[in-house]
């Protein structure tokens, strides 16, 4: 793990460094196609290199830029209204959160963090199958449930898309809305994780450069959404999960 001095004097290698430009390349894709998977993707490969504490509010800022990337290609699908109401609950939830977070120390979010990782397999293909009823309460309980996990955990955003699907999104509509949401909720919480000094100025401009190198990716992505399969994909960012998960979690049961 590099400390705050460390990657302040670029001691991150070039080959770390193209690793993670790799890495955010294919995140950036797989979450254009999908929806799912970037933000999930990119925690394995950060990690290890900036530690559990940091790792939320980087993440806040690194799929803001990706979420901005796929808002910008899909611009012309996106709902207005049904972003302002299910952000509106997710921010102060979002922000609760966050108070939650910057409390809890290093081992307990690494373990948090990897439990999580592990349960997102068999959740999210729960919510595939699971019919979501698009009523006020199931989106106003949605929004602001994912708002509160979304400071504590990588992967809440697994929650919206099963309701937007619910309400009758799909395609590019679903990919714009759900985009359009988290880089409101990501917007807030990075702010929000400034003004507690949960993010540092180092961590902020590699989560930003980081983010940057997932637009290719999302711009690939945007070709060819909708017209190939991704139940491949899916598999194999599975296993890639439910490895790293098992190794976080490991780590913060004995550290």
């Amino acid at each position: 793990m590099l400390t705050e001095a460390q990657l302040l004097s670029g001691e991150i290698t070039p080959l770390i460094a193209l690793a993670g430009m790799v890495v955010c390349f294919v995140a950036g894709l797989l979450g254009g196609l999908s929806g799912y998977g970037a933000g999930l993707l990119i925690t394995l490969f950060i990690a290890p290199i900036v530690g559990p504490q940091a790792l939320i509010p980087m993440i806040s800022v690194l799929m803001l830029i990706n979420n901005a990337s796929r808002v910008w290609f899909y611009r012309h699908a996106m709902d207005l209204r049904t972003i302002v109401k299910i952000t509106a609950v997710a921010l102060p939830m979002a922000f609760l959160g966050a108070q939650l977070y910057v409390r809890l120390d290093s081992a307990m979010i690494q373990a948090i963090l990897g439990a999580v990782l592990i349960l997102s397999v068999p959740l999210r293909r729960w919510l595939e199958k699971a019919k979501i009823t698009p009523s006020p309460v199931a989106v106003y309980g949605v929004g602001a449930t994912f708002g509160f996990l979304s400071s504590l955990i990588v992967g809440a955003g697994m929650l919206i898309v099963p309701l937007l699907m619910g309400i009758g999104f799909a395609g590019p509509a679903l990919l714009a809305t759900d985009a359009a949401i988290s880089v409101a909720v990501n917007l807030f919480k990075a702010l929000v994780f400034g003004a507690l000094d949960a993010l540092s100025l180092q961590h902020f401009i590699l989560a930003l450069v980081l983010g940057v190198c997932t637009i290719p990716g999302t711009a690939c992505a945007a070709w060819v959404v909708r017209r190939t399969s991704i139940r491949l994909h899916t598999a194999l960012i599975e296993g890639i999960i439910v490895l790293g998960g098992l190794s976080m979690l490991m780590g913060g049961v004995t550290g």
